[in-house]
């Protein structure tokens, strides 16, 4: 699923939403905030099999994301795709 098939922007405007777009986890549309599949991969069983999305999830929303350094500002919102 891509953040056009999702919504976040229109069809055919990826490129440009996400040139002007932050989207790091201080951003203002924060992507991947664990570093994502790649950081997680084969070596970790939950990312792996993709659970991982909601794990990170899980930690932003409650606001444990901190002890790793990477909490977003607002975290009352969650979206995860596998």
């Amino acid at each position: 699923m891509s953040l056009e098939d999702a919504g976040f922007c229109k069809k055919g405007e990826v490129g440009p939403w996400l040139e002007s777009t932050d989207t790091t986890y201080k951003g203002t549309f924060p992507i991947n905030t664990d570093g994502g599949q790649l950081s997680a991969g084969q070596l970790n069983p939950a990312g792996a099999s993709g659970c991982q999305q909601i794990v990170e999830s899980v930690r932003q929303l409650r606001g444990q994301a901190a002890l790793e350094g990477r909490q977003v500002p607002k975290h009352d919102l969650a979206f995860a795709n596998a």
